[in-house]
């Protein structure tokens, strides 16, 4: 059992010096997905079956991501502000970090910054998640193409 544990531990660790040196790279590129306002509605016949009643109520709704020049993140659900963080962007990487708001994943370690590569094809960016524990997070990000409005 203590063996598990310390493998676990060692995995972490190099996923975590993995995302240390990619983030330099990622925000030293320019050509990231253009900033903007982005939305997306899931549905029950979106979540996947035997998912948790109490968290599938949470991911319904209407989704709003703004991407500001400024690095910034502002995600909306319903019209209200459920987190705020901050991004990072390059040709072929998405880096993005929550800091605060109720629904922001700031609560364990490693938990805040999700890495995912992106691609567009006829105007649509598709995220594909490289690594990240908030699956809230990457669920509405990679459920549908991104749209800018």
């Amino acid at each position: 059992m203590k063996t598990q544990y310390i493998s676990t531990k060692l995995i972490a660790a190099a996923l975590l010096i993995c995302l240390t040196s990619l983030v330099p790279r990622v925000m030293a590129d320019g050509n990231g997905i253009p900033a903007g306002v982005y939305a997306t509605t899931i549905t029950m016949a979106d979540i996947p079956p035997g998912f948790p009643p109490e968290a599938a109520e949470i991911l319904v709704g209407t989704w709003w991501t703004e991407l500001t020049e400024a690095g910034e993140t502002v995600i909306w659900r319903n019209g209200e502000v459920v987190a705020n963080g901050r991004y990072t962007s390059s040709k072929s990487h998405f880096v993005i970090r929550d800091i605060s708001g109720p629904l922001a994943c700031t609560d364990g370690p490693g938990i805040a910054t999700g890495v995912c590569t992106w691609s567009t094809e006829n105007n649509e960016h598709t995220l594909s998640p490289v690594l990240d524990r908030c699956f809230g997070r990457m669920f509405v990000l990679i459920l549908r193409p991104l749209h800018q409005l």
